[in-house]
């Protein structure tokens, strides 16, 4: 059993070295035709190169993509010496066939199939990738046995935040001091637009704002200086590969409650106005149900005299 076992093993071993030099034999073969290309028929160029050269991938290409969701990405499968085969790029999870050759085989138009006659490249676009497209997809070429490249794509939903409450209420001639992160993308924005309303904010409409962006650390901070009524709205921080978020500010004047100068927000405004509306129901009820007590009860209360 011993020895079966280990020639068993040797076998696999030799077997595993073959595969993994058939795109070496494949370049060598390949490079012999070339070098007696001339000497050949055009139809046995063809026989040749469609029967007796095996494809193999070219293994350079970037296997791993992360894609933001919205934004199209591509996965590039090269393919060398394909002769007449066809490339095709199949879904991993359900084994549905999505394109093949440059023929969109799915209903869903997202999926299209890139090639450029005489190259050995062929590319799968998906159009607004989302979350649910992350998976594995293989590009497989018609081969006997098929021969297959594995792709992984991970989509990543990239929402900007704007540090603190919803809504800023900020006291008159104070700063207006907003910071916005972009930790979920998967790179660095290429650059972070301040709007307020939907306008991008104007420096030379109004001095004594700065914007400081550091793209390494995503961060982008807006600050406006001696802050005016004026200055109230909404203002949104936008990176060029994430979702935008918003922030509503208040530039309120004289003496407010501390809490709205420190950027009270909306859920506890809506609890505080909440309470008082109970209270105000509460009361109320309680005065109708002493109009509606019995007479007896209402006998020991004195009336107040008339024609006095």
């Amino acid at each position: 059993m011993t020895r079966v076992a280990a020639r068993t093993a040797h076998r696999k071993c030799k077997c595993n070295t073959m595969n993994a030099n058939l795109p070496l034999i494949a370049a060598f073969i390949n490079f012999i035709v070339i070098c007696f290309a001339d000497t050949l028929s055009p139809e046995m160029q063809m026989y040749w190169e469609n029967h007796m050269v095996q494809p193999y991938f070219d293994n350079t290409t970037k296997r791993e993509v992360t894609a933001i969701a919205g934004q199209t990405c591509q996965l590039h499968c090269r393919v060398k010496s394909l002769g007449d085969r066809a490339v095709s790029w199949i879904r991993k999870r359900d084994l549905h066939i999505l394109t093949v050759g440059i023929l969109t085989y799915t209903n869903d138009q997202r999926f299209q199939s890139l090639h450029t006659d005489g190259s050995d490249e062929w590319t799968l676009r998906i159009t607004s990738p989302q979350a649910r497209d992350s998976g594995v997809y293989e590009c497989q070429v018609s081969t006997e046995p098929k021969i297959s490249q594995a792709f992984r794509v991970n989509v990543v939903v990239s929402k900007a935040n704007i540090l603190g409450n919803s809504e800023l209420f900020v006291k008159s001639g104070s700063d207006i001091n907003l910071t916005c992160e972009a930790l979920q993308s998967p790179q660095p924005p290429s650059f972070i637009y301040w709007y307020k309303g939907g306008r991008v904010i104007n420096y030379s409409q109004r001095g004594g704002i700065s914007v400081l962006t550091e793209q390494q650390t995503r961060t982008s901070r807006l600050v406006i200086s001696r802050a005016s009524p004026s200055d109230s709205g909404n203002y949104t921080c936008a990176p060029s590969n994430s979702d935008s978020a918003s922030v509503v500010v208040h530039v309120i004047k004289g003496e407010h409650p501390a809490a709205m100068q420190h950027g009270i927000n909306g859920a506890n405004v809506a609890h505080s106005s909440t309470y008082i509306v109970m209270a105000i129901i509460s009361a109320c009820l309680q005065l109708l149900l002493l109009v509606r007590r019995p007479t007896q009860w209402r006998a020991a209360v004195p009336e107040w005299p008339v024609g006095r």
